[in-house]
């Protein structure tokens, strides 16, 4: 009883400095996060499918500017929602695929085909199907044809409505943004008519959000909503933590049932590193942002596997002790 005791001191010490490990590094500051990218030119283009779905074409320009913890890789690039399918490459000299992505937010993953350093512009493009982006108007307000008659909200009520809010980027400065909807059937938009689009540009400070707003009569379209799954992107992206999990979970059950002689004379161990993909913290950008934060350690939260080694193997040894 009194061994086990001993052990169980042992192991709780060793966890505790493992966690104090972790904690004990301190948090970089929002400063660490600017004047790493900057983004000359990011483009929107919008149709809509029969359904009122939107087919969306995103061409962004992006500049790095500071490659010392290394370079980009692949980004993510906010989108409205996570009912988004097709999504594919434009431009296949620099995009090695693009996928729907799950990080805090619903995002475009986009890998490269080669990491970028300072001083190079990723010109990039590539387009998706995005579902579920309307609102279904006001029902008391459809009976009314003559828009002009209207108040303002009221113009808006009678219409299908889709409020776009393109992603932001936290840390990242936007010289230049364009946004151009296919005008085709639009029965009001704010923005200004140029040829076939209505169309909005400028630029964009840090953290600073544009909006676009456009409605539809609801005969002009076949306005349906669409669910999208994407519990296969889910599988790919954390097949190896799942599989770890089920691993760990297997070896406790063993090991209740039939302690340590299952393992064989002096028992075993494993050794392993490395995460189930590129980057699985959460970067930097509320709306997209430049990947790779777990190698670049943007949060400052990055552990020395030696010295974590070290305290895991000194209580390792400590607990053996004790129960000899």
């Amino acid at each position: 009883m009194k061994g086990v005791l001993k052990k169980t001191r042992a192991i709780a010490a060793m966890l505790l400095l493992a966690v104090l490990t972790v904690f004990a590094v301190p948090l970089k500051s929002d400063a660490d996060y600017y004047n790493q990218d900057e983004i000359l030119y990011y483009g929107i283009e919008a149709h809509l499918l029969d359904t009122g779905s939107v087919q969306f074409t995103y061409t962004i320009d992006w500049k790095v500017l500071d490659s010392k913890n290394g370079g980009v890789s692949w980004v993510k690039i906010g989108i409205p929602n996570s009912n988004a399918e097709n999504f594919r490459s434009l431009t296949s000299d620099t995009i090695k695929s693009v996928k729907y992505y799950s990080d805090k937010g619903t995002y475009a993953r986009v890998d490269f085909k080669k990491e970028y350093m300072a001083g190079e512009v990723i010109h990039f493009s590539f387009g998706f199907t995005q579902h579920n982006l309307f609102s279904k108007p006001n029902s008391s307000r459809t009976k009314v044809t003559t828009i002009n008659m209207l108040n303002e909200q009221e113009n808006w009520d009678r219409l299908y409505v889709y409020d776009f809010t393109p992603g932001w980027f936290t840390y990242i400065p936007v010289d230049r943004y364009e946004i151009k909807w296919d005008a085709t059937k639009v029965a009001k938009c704010n923005e200004a008519l140029n040829g076939q689009y209505y169309y909005k540009s400028g630029s964009l400070g840090t953290n600073q959000k544009v909006f676009f707003k456009v409605g539809y009569a609801p005969e002009s379209y076949n306005f349906t909503n669409k669910n999208v799954s994407h519990w296969d992107e889910f599988f790919k992206l954390n097949g190896q933590i799942i599989f770890a999990i089920a691993f760990v979970i297997f070896a406790l059950v063993v090991r209740i049932k039939y302690g340590d002689s299952y393992y064989g004379h002096g028992g075993g161990h494993y050794h392993g590193g490395g995460c189930a993909c590129a980057c699985a913290c959460a970067c930097a950008c509320a709306g997209g942002g430049r990947a790779g934060c777990s190698k670049k350690d943007f949060y400052g939260t990055k552990v020395s596997s030696k010295r974590l080694r070290k305290v895991l193997r000194s209580g390792a040894k400590d607990a053996e002790s004790e129960t000899l």
